[in-house]
């Protein structure tokens, strides 16, 4: 190895937080990513999505739209409305067929949706270039 190769930084990975209630579903989504060269942080627990947001600053944000306690689009308010959060890129999962939560999370913000059952290539096919745009 050459010198030179020591001081060359390797790429980042990307962190992306995955935000969901169902178990399989969160295994689901992090085996999908596995491929896409990135760090995966899983929350079931969406009481705390916004404090956990603040501290590790994800690349990339997949949240269910349908979650107890508070709801992602709930979730997806507050954090665009934070000015150290906003510009994090959010996908909503949604398992309705109805277009008002999809409507309701990109005008508060959201970059995408993926309805469910997920896809894996159509899952990847949003995911990829938001990840892609972080390195």
């Amino acid at each position: 190895m050459a010198l030179m190769d020591l001081f060359k930084s390797k790429p980042k990975e990307p962190l992306v937080m995955v935000v969901d209630d169902d178990v399989m579903l969160m295994e689901m989504y992090e085996a999908f990513m596995e491929g896409l060269n990135c760090r995966v942080i899983k929350v079931m627990d969406n009481r705390t999505t916004v404090a956990m947001v603040e501290r590790m600053r994800p690349d990339l944000l997949i949240m269910d739209i349908s979650m107890p306690n508070i709801t992602g689009l709930q979730i997806l308010n507050i954090l665009k409305a934070k000015p150290t959060t906003k510009n994090i890129p959010v996908i909503m999962i949604t398992g309705e067929q109805s277009t008002g939560d999809v409507e309701t999370a990109f005008q508060l913000g959201a970059v995408d949706y993926v309805v469910k059952p997920v896809n894996r290539m159509t899952f990847e096919q949003k995911v990829r270039p938001l990840i892609k745009a972080k390195l």
